[in-house]
């Protein structure tokens, strides 16, 4: 009754057209107060608690490096290295891109900022060469969202602070699966220049003169993923340190080295990376009020009970999860599916011994097809807004990769191996 009754009123609201994170708030908050009397000043603390984390402080950090090198269009020189280097194979340019969104994942931390660093570089360029534009728009769609599960990873950091693990250890369970993805990417893609007979093709070989000036125009950004996954590992910074670092490298990188963003550009980055992590913060403490909310009430210890009580196996649960998760994929975004869901799943799965990496895991990679599923895909609009195309257009691009991605769902979820082997 409890979880039915705050279903509605969320819905209610969305459908109002308020934010997400101040609708998850308001929902658990009037629901607290009408079942419980709660004290405002529990609930005032509740939500200052919320954000009040070290590891959280990661998030603008990891936002505005991403925004730098995106508004530093340094994208492009990325994709045309990688591309002289695949030129010989059917597709080459656009593998690079595929390629490449793996890279930019180990940089921003951000599906939509990767889609967004790739997509305003690459559309042209591709476009050009004879690729159809909606399939463009669909490639460096499904490529950003690798940005969510390669390291570092703000998926990671939300599950690692709300469920009190090392956020470390889960940036370290997403390199193969997020790899793993990545190359079948590549792959498809490959494939469906090949049968397409999209791109060109050339047998020139690759000299040291010609990529010469290619590496050094982008060796700064080259190194980035170094930088960042060589000081996590290294033991030098904490993931909460090494976004700092980041955000201070790609400073340098675009804007004293290579000079491709102007200091007067600098302010607008700040503000928009400014209201995205406040956004978040925003989804965070609406999804920490609605986790206490359900706790209080008992929502959670019903779900437990339920999935214990009727016998359920590990992989029913899993399955049902990622049939939940594919639904509320479609009406939220990712960062709402994961501060409104983790409170629920992460108790009844340790009850059926399913190790809670795994499930981190599990619910990346389907925040990742989130992103990616209409009506409120937000890859989907990035890449409508830097392509020109309608939303539908760009889904049709998706389409072929999408059915792909739900495959791959399937292995990560019953291969807890590929999640826990480096862990």
């Amino acid at each position: 009754m409890v979880f039915a009754a705050f279903l509605i009123i969320l819905l209610l609201l969305l459908a109002s057209g308020i934010h997400i994170g101040v609708g998850l708030g308001l929902t658990a908050v009037g629901l607290l107060f009408f079942f419980q009397g709660i004290p405002l000043e529990v609930i005032t603390q509740t939500a200052f608690k919320s954000v009040n984390s070290y590891a959280l402080a990661a998030i603008p950090f990891f936002i505005l490096s991403g925004d730098l090198i995106m508004g530093g269009k340094m994208g492009y020189r990325v994709v045309d290295l990688t591309g002289v280097f695949l030129r010989r194979i059917h597709g080459g340019l656009a593998v690079a891109v595929m390629i490449v969104s793996i890279f930019f994942g180990a940089v921003s931390g951000s599906s939509v900022a990767s889609a967004a660093a790739l997509g305003r570089n690459t559309v042209d360029l591709l476009s050009g060469e004879g690729y159809p534009k909606r399939f463009v728009a669909g490639l460096v769609a499904v490529g950003g969202t690798l940005g969510l599960m390669i390291p570092p990873s703000l998926t990671f950091i939300l599950i690692g602070t709300m469920q009190g693990i090392p956020i470390i250890t889960l940036f370290t369970a997403g390199i193969v699966p997020g790899v793993l993805e990545g190359t079948i990417l590549a792959v498809v893609t490959w494939y469906l220049c090949r049968r397409n007979g999209w791109g060109n093709t050339s047998s020139i070989p690759v000299t040291v003169k010609e990529i010469t000036p290619k590496v050094k125009a982008s060796l700064g950004i080259l190194l980035m993923p170094a930088v960042i996954l060589g000081g996590i590992y290294g033991g030098f910074f904490t993931p909460t340190e090494v976004s700092a670092v980041a955000a201070a490298y790609a400073f340098i990188v675009v804007v004293l080295i290579y000079r491709v963003v102007r200091a007067r550009e600098v302010i607008p980055i700040l503000y928009r990376s400014l209201m995205a992590s406040g956004m978040i913060y925003f989804i965070v403490i609406g999804g920490n009020l609605t986790a206490f909310m359900l706790t209080r009430l008992g929502v959670t210890d019903s779900f437990v009970q339920l999935v214990t009580g009727v016998g359920m196996q590990p992989w029913q649960f899993l399955l049902m999860i990622n049939l939940i998760l594919l639904v509320l994929g479609m009406l939220l975004d990712g960062i709402s599916v994961i501060i409104l869901t983790v409170p629920i799943f992460f108790p009844a799965a340790m009850a059926l011994g399913i190790d809670p990496i795994h499930l981190g895991v599990i619910l990346t990679a389907n925040v990742e097809i989130a992103t990616l599923t209409p009506p409120v895909g937000l890859n989907l609009f990035v890449m409508s807004g830097v392509s020109g195309l309608p939303v539908d257009q760009v889904a049709r691009g998706v389409g072929p990769f999408y059915l792909v991605r739900l495959a791959v769902l399937m292995v990560i979820t019953y291969v807890p191996a590929l999640s826990l082997w480096l862990v």
